[in-house]
């Protein structure tokens, strides 16, 4: 690592603690819903979320990148960090399972394909249980051990304020929320 990138990174570190009360106070969730412009989007929503990262998981390849043929066989997928004080695990839980499509397993909406396959993920037998009990009854949603997990490039972190009109279009053209609304009545 050069010294000037060592440098942004103290900076950026020495900031978040130093300017963040919550920090301490801050848990983290990991979860697969498709593509992660729209998990992110979705679950930013919610009060006492205090970010999204956008990523990958759940696969073995070394150092998986969002371009074409490198993510291997990860899923695309959100960390959330929340303030449990706020927010309770349940409540993301539910929300999770109101935002994905819980009854397909091979891929999400318009993207097909593993790296866009559900997936709930845990970080002990608390959490698996939580997960378990709220799944709706034709869930077929994997709950997973939590494993690493790989943010991607900062132009795809909050893709859907940056780019908000690609975004829209997107979501729009693969009927996300129309299937929503039918699987949450």
């Amino acid at each position: 690592m050069n010294m000037k990138k060592f440098i942004i990174q103290s900076l950026s570190v020495f900031y978040f603690i130093t300017f963040n009360a919550n920090f301490t106070l801050a848990e983290s969730f990991v979860y697969s819903g498709g593509c992660f412009w729209c998990t992110e989007a979705d679950m930013e929503k919610l009060e006492g979320v205090t970010e999204v990262i956008s990523g990958f998981t759940a696969g073995t390849s070394k150092d998986p990148k969002y371009i074409p043929g490198k993510w291997g066989d990860h899923r695309e997928a959100a960390k959330v960090i929340y303030d449990s004080k706020i927010v309770t695990f349940e409540n993301l839980v539910k929300h999770v399972f109101k935002t994905i499509d819980f009854e397909d397993n091979d891929g999400q909406f318009c993207d097909r394909g593993r790296s866009y396959t559900p997936a709930i993920y845990y970080k002990n037998n608390k959490e698996k249980n939580i997960i378990l009990k709220l799944a709706p009854k034709t869930s077929i949603v994997p709950v997973e051990i939590e494993t690493r997990f790989y943010p991607v490039r900062l132009e795809h972190q909050d893709y859907y304020k940056k780019q908000s009109y690609k975004y829209e279009y997107y979501r729009f053209l693969c009927r996300r929320d129309q299937r929503l609304e039918i699987l949450n009545n």
